[in-house]
C-alpha cells in the first residue's frame, strides 16, 4: 500500500510539474498612434496565471492622424505595416535567443483602427509584410481584457475602466463575476487624436475652444449612456489607461515615475488641465519630491526614469491631443462620480487577455506545433 502512495504522489507531482510548464505569446496590438509589440510566458500556478513580460516595444505611427474621410492613407498604412513586420522580427530575434518553444503569435488592430473604413488593406498589407493573419478586436473585448490587466480582483466590484486611446475611449465595469458576458461596457467614438481633429474641425482658428464644444457632446452622450449602465456613474474608482493618463502621471507625479498603479487627484487632474490650456505643461525641468525613505541610488533610477518618460510623452504627443484627452477624463469624473479616486495603471493593456483567448481556442495540436 505505502508503494501505491509513493507512486500516487509522485505520479500527481509529475503531473503539477508537466501543467506548471510555461506557455509564451507574442502580440502585436495595431493602435491608432502607435504599433505595441509584447511578448510574455504565462505559467500556471495555485493563485492562478503568473504572467511576465519578456519583451516590449512600441513604434509610433501616423495611421488615425493622416485618414482622409474615415480612411487610412498609403502613408498611414505603410507605416504600420512597416511597424508591424519590424516588431515581429524582434520579437521572433528574442524568442530564438532565448529558446523559447511553441510561441504563438498574434496581430490585431484596436478597435479605434477597426473602423477605418478601408481596414481590410491594412490586413492585407500586415499580412503580406508578417505572414500572419491579422484580426480585429471590438471596444466591449478590448475594455474587458484592459480592465482584468488594470483592476485588481478584489478592486473590481468597487471599480471601472477607462482607456482614452487616440482612436476612441473604452469604458466598462464588471457587474458579477469577472467574464465578458458580466462586463457593462460602453464607448466614446473620440480619444486624444480623434478628438483633437474634431475639435480643429469644430473650431479651426482655435483647437481649444473646439475641445470645450466638443466636450459639451460627450458629457450629454455620456449620461444618456449611464443611465443604462449604472455602474458607470456610481464607482468608487475609476482606473485610468491610455496616452492622456501617462502623460498626466507623468507630469503631476515624477516621484512615481517606477510605480506600477498611482494616484491622480482631482487636484492633479485639474491643475495640469490647466497647464496644457495656457501652454505651460512642458515647461522647466521636473521637480521631485522624494520619500524620505528613498536612497540615493533610488532617486537616481528614479529621476532617470522620469527624465526619459517626460521626453517619451514630449516626443509621442503634442498639447492638443493631450488636452484633449485629459480634457475626456475630465468630463466622463464630471458626469459619473466627481469624488472617484482615480487610478493609472501603468503596465497594462488588452493584448494578453486577447492572445490567450486565441490560444485557448486553437486546436490542441497546433499549441505543440507553434513555431520557436
Amino acid at each position: 500500500m505505502r508503494l501505491v502512495k509513493v507512486f500516487l504522489l509522485v505520479t500527481t507531482a509529475l503531473a503539477a510539474v508537466c501543467s506548471a510548464e510555461p506557455r509564451y505569446f507574442g502580440g502585436i496590438d495595431v493602435g491608432s498612434k502607435g504599433t505595441k509589440a509584447s511578448l510574455f510566458s504565462s505559467t500556471m500556478t495555485a493563485d492562478g496565471d503568473e504572467i511576465e513580460l519578456i519583451f516590449g516595444q512600441t513604434i509610433n505611427t501616423r495611421l488615425v492622424s493622416s485618414m482622409k474621410d474615415k480612411k487610412f492613407t498609403d502613408v498611414g498604412l505603410q507605416e504600420a505595416t512597416d511597424a508591424a513586420k519590424t516588431l515581429m522580427d524582434a520579437m521572433k530575434a528574442k524568442a530564438e535567443e532565448q529558446k523559447l518553444v511553441g510561441v504563438k503569435y498574434y496581430i490585431v488592430g484596436s478597435s479605434g483602427v477597426a473602423a477605418g473604413e478601408n481596414k481590410d488593406e491594412l490586413a492585407t498589407s500586415v499580412k503580406a509584410a508578417t505572414g500572419i493573419d491579422m484580426d480585429f478586436i471590438d471596444p466591449k473585448r478590448e475594455g474587458f481584457f484592459g480592465a482584468e490587466s488594470s483592476i485588481p480582483t478584489a478592486r473590481l466590484p468597487i471599480s471601472m475602466y477607462i482607456d482614452i486611446g487616440s482612436g476612441n475611449t473604452k469604458l466598462g465595469c464588471v457587474v458579477g463575476a469577472s467574464d465578458l458576458k458580466n462586463y457593462k461596457s460602453d464607448e466614446i467614438k473620440f480619444g486624444s487624436v480623434s478628438g483633437r481633429n474634431e475639435a480643429r474641425k469644430r473650431n479651426p482658428d482655435d483647437v481649444a475652444a473646439g475641445i470645450k464644444d466638443l466636450m459639451k457632446d460627450i458629457s450629454a452622450t455620456y449620461m444618456k449612456d449611464s443611465e443604462d449602465i449604472p455602474c458607470l456613474r456610481n464607482r468608487q474608482r475609476i482606473y485610468w489607461t491610455g496616452g492622456a493618463a501617462w502623460a498626466t502621471a507623468t507630469f503631476t507625479h515624477p516621484e512615481r515615475a517606477l510605480m506600477p498603479r498611482l494616484y491622480i487627484t482631482r487636484k492633479d487632474l485639474d491643475a495640469f488641465l490647466a497647464k496644457l490650456t495656457d501652454g505651460t505643461w512642458n515647461q522647466g525641468a521636473p521637480q521631485i519630491n522624494y520619500l524620505k525613505s528613498a536612497t540615493p541610488a533610488q532617486q537616481k533610477k528614479i529621476r532617470e526614469k522620469a527624465e526619459k518618460e517626460r521626453q517619451d510623452v514630449m516626443n509621442i504627443f503634442v498639447r492638443e491631443d493631450l488636452l484633449s484627452g485629459v480634457s475626456i477624463m475630465k468630463t466622463v469624473l464630471d458626469a459619473s462620480n466627481p469624488s472617484a479616486i482615480l487610478v493609472f495603471a501603468r503596465e497594462s493593456g488588452f493584448i494578453y487577455g486577447y492572445a490567450e483567448e486565441k490560444f485557448m481556442h486553437e486546436p490542441k495540436s497546433e499549441h505543440t506545433t507553434a513555431s520557436r
